[in-house]
C-alpha cells in the first residue's frame, strides 16, 4: 500500500534536493565536486531512510491493535479456540492467526469487538475469555428460521497487564460460524 507511495516521495525529494541544494565548487582538483556530490547523495539517502523507518515501517511506536476474521465457515467444539485467520491489521504482531489468540505487548485499557454470523438453523455461545476466565459473553440463536441469518455483537474495555492473553471460544456447544462475517478485533485506548 506505501510502498508505490513512498518511492513516489522519496524521487521528489531527491529530484528537489538536487536541484536546489548542490553547491557549486571550484577548485583545481578534479574530484572535488564529484566528493561533494556523493556526499550530499548519501546525506539524502540517509535522511530517507530516517524518514521512511520512522514514519512508515516502524511498528514500535504504533499504536496497538489488531483485526481478524475468519476466512471460512467453520464448526468448531466446546472450549476450543475461534481461529480468525484472514488477519489485516497486526500492529505489534500481538494476535497469532494460527493460535486465534491476542498477547498483550503492554499495560493498559483495551477494548476488544467479536462479531459472529450465524446459519440458519444454527446457534453460538461466543465469549471472550482473558487469561482463561469468561469477561464478556453473546448468543446467536438461529434455531428458529430456514432462510435467516443473525449476526451478534459484542464489545468489551478491559484494564489488562502486559502478557494478558485474550480469545475468543464457544462456553455453551459447538457453534457453527460463518467465514467472513464473523471478526474478533482489538485496540489499546491508554
Amino acid at each position: 500500500m506505501f510502498g508505490r507511495k513512498i518511492q513516489t516521495y522519496i524521487h521528489g525529494i531527491l529530484t528537489m534536493t538536487l536541484l536546489f541544494h548542490i553547491n557549486p565548487v571550484s577548485g583545481d582538483c578534479k574530484n572535488t565536486t564529484l566528493k561533494l556530490f556523493d556526499d550530499q547523495i548519501q546525506a539524502i539517502q540517509k535522511s530517507v531512510r530516517t524518514i521512511v523507518t520512522d514514519e512508515f515501517c516502524n511498528q514500535k511506536n504504533a499504536p496497538v491493535g489488531f483485526h481478524a476474521y475468519m476466512g471460512s465457515t467453520k464448526t468448531i467444539a466446546k472450549g476450543v479456540v475461534w481461529v480468525y485467520d484472514k488477519v489485516v491489521t497486526n500492529t505489534h504482531n500481538a494476535y497469532s492467526a494460527p493460535t486465534g489468540k491476542f498477547t498483550t505487548p503492554e499495560q493498559g485499557l483495551y477494548t476488544f469487538s467479536y462479531t459472529t454470523l450465524s446459519d440458519p438453523g444454527q446457534w453460538s455461545h461466543a465469549a471472550l475469555y482473558v487469561n482463561g476466565k469468561i469477561r464478556s459473553w453473546q448468543v446467536v440463536n438461529n434455531t428458529g428460521g430456514k432462510s435467516q441469518w443473525l449476526t451478534c455483537s459484542n464489545t468489551a474495555i478491559l484494564l489488562l497487564q502486559k502478557g494478558d492473553v485474550v480469545h475468543v471460544a464457544d462456553h455453551y456447544s459447538a457453534a457453527t460460524i460463518r467465514g467472513l462475517y464473523s471478526d474478533f478485533s482489538g485496540a489499546k485506548i491508554n
